[in-house]
């Protein structure tokens, strides 16, 4: 199943395939897309709710490139990606009016290699960007953190601007550990990583306690 040009892969889409797919006996499912929508990735993963085996495969925007289409082999327009995983706990130190505060720390994802059919473990300290949205509505993603941990720009970036900072604030940006935060209404924590292929892979936990 190949998902719309222009927009996600959406949860009515895999719903609508996976009942097609179902009916007509197919061992499994495959979706293609630029995108997908966290619902639609959940709806995936819970074979439960497809009644049939399903995978999500991105795809880089290079393939509508036509001709300009590399071909080497870390340009590959397909690739299967795990969800970041990602611990949300309580932070040591407490909000200004003694509130508790939570913090995220990304471990890494998983990605699968097509042409070896192996599984690579790629820690958090060699993701290109991370976001934490602290208060995720489940429509929009609105980014309160963002870390760079696998660049190696931080002293152009000081040249550029021609000043030097604390050791500390650099290692922040790079980090894996976000800042304390306090929770928001939702109780919902998101977490988007972009790997090296621009492939935007968000998850999802709702926080309990």
């Amino acid at each position: 199943m190949f998902g719309p040009q222009d927009g996600s892969v959406s949860q009515r889409l895999v719903y609508d395939a996976g009942s097609e797919a179902h009916y007509l006996k197919y061992d499994g499912l495959y979706f293609f897309g630029f995108a997908i929508e966290p619902n639609a990735r959940a709806m995936i993963e819970d074979e439960r709710k497809l009644r049939i085996p399903a995978s999500y495969v991105a795809v880089t925007p290079d393939v509508a490139m036509s001709d300009l289409l590399k071909t080497t082999r870390s340009s590959e327009i397909f690739s299967v990606t795990g969800l970041p995983d990602f611990e949300v706990r309580r932070a040591k130190k407490k909000g200004p009016e003694g509130q508790v505060l939570y913090e995220v720390e990304l471990a890494g994802l998983d990605v699968f290699d097509p042409q070896s059919l192996e599984t690579e473990s790629v820690g958090g300290e060699n993701v290109p960007c991370w976001m934490l949205d602290s208060d995720y509505n489940g429509m929009s993603f609105c980014a309160t953190q963002v870390f760079f941990p696998k660049t190696s720009a931080w002293d152009n970036l000081q040249r550029s601007l021609k000043a030097t900072f604390d050791d500390s604030v650099w290692s922040h940006l790079s980090g894996t550990v976000s800042e304390p935060f306090a929770l928001g209404e939702k109780r919902r924590v998101a977490v988007k990583v972009i790997d090296e292929r621009g492939n935007e892979l968000l998850r999802v936990k709702d926080v309990t306690a």
